[in-house]
């Protein structure tokens, strides 16, 4: 069945006459009446009945039409697609950035590459840890912009740098009302918000607290397990407790009501910032090129580079 045929029968469905239908097609009477003769010829059985009235489908109608809408339906899906390769940005660096410090410092980034290389085309792909690292062992991304990210088969980590996680709570008591840095023991006795990569595989934060006091958060006063950091501010606004987060991510929200920044009785919470790439291909010159213009234009002081920082990472 031909596209013509199935806009006839479509538009046969809703008319009340074929002169109503012959219209909305832009034919003539007689020449919809000999398209009509055509597709039931080919279909071998008729399709509409003629009444002083009007026109009304077959039941074999009713079955075409049916079906000639889910042929329409199935039309523009592929018209979506075929158009879809011309909207593609033709990038020749793909580079995956986490939701945090990646966001934060890669775009900035590529406005200064791109004005030294106005040739460049990057595209930027935002992500979850578990997803770009999939990414990269399946070649789909030149390198990544990760946090926290444990060595693993398929994948070679160069550290950047060190940042810090840092706590938010609501602009209420009790959480105003501390003076001076808040001993973990009150810390734990207050409900507390954890970010949580959606696989499952990782609580910001916990691991600090595993490490340097043998107490993991899970066996605390945890009320909600958030898979942005979005949703951690609105859930620290909200009220519901406090929370970790990067320092790129809190700094976004230095200025909004009804959170704070507090302190606690506690070393400072530093997190590993990576450049990651595949193992198992070699990057390309325009990647190799990019990479390199992201290790020297990190924004100067952006990073902990200390030896305790890299102590307590």
């Amino acid at each position: 069945m031909l596209f013509d045929d199935i806009e006839v029968l479509l538009v046969l469905s809703k008319a009340r006459s074929l002169s109503q239908a012959a219209g909305q097609l832009y034919m003539s009477r007689p020449g919809l009446s000999q398209k009509i003769a055509a597709i039931e010829k080919q279909l071998g059985t008729s399709l509409i009945n003629r009444t002083s009235t009007g026109i009304s489908l077959t039941q074999a109608g009713k079955v075409a039409v049916k079906f000639a809408q889910n042929m329409a339906d199935m039309e523009r899906v592929m018209a979506s697609q075929i158009a879809a390769i011309d909207e593609h940005f033709p990038a020749n660096i793909t580079v995956g950035m986490s939701y945090a410090d990646g966001v934060t410092l890669l775009p900035r980034l590529v406005a200064l590459y791109v004005r030294e290389n106005p040739e460049a085309r990057v595209h930027l792909d935002a992500g979850y840890e578990p997803e770009l690292v999939q990414k990269l062992k399946d070649g789909e991304l030149d390198f990544a912009i990760l946090e926290n990210q444990p060595t693993e088969p398929g994948i070679v980590t160069e550290v950047l740098g060190y940042k810090r996680l840092v706590f938010l709570a609501p602009d209420k008591a009790p959480y105003n009302q501390a003076v001076g840095s808040v001993p973990i023991e009150t810390l734990l006795k207050w409900p507390m918000i954890v970010y949580e990569w959606h696989s499952g595989r990782h609580m910001v934060g916990n691991r600090h607290f595993r490490e340097r006091y043998g107490l993991s958060l899970r066996d605390h006063n945890m009320v909600g397990c958030f898979d942005t950091h979005e949703a951690m501010v609105e859930g620290v606004k909200a009220g519901l407790g406090w929370a970790t987060l990067p320092e790129c991510i809190a700094s976004r929200y230095r200025n909004e009501p009804g959170i704070i920044r507090f302190k606690v009785a506690t070393d400072t919470m530093w997190y590993p910032v990576s450049l990651t790439w595949p193992s198992s291909c070699s990057p390309s010159d325009e990647a190799r090129d990019f990479a390199n213009f992201v290790r020297e234009n990190i924004p100067e002081g952006y990073f902990a580079n200390s030896t305790e920082a890299q102590l307590r990472s």
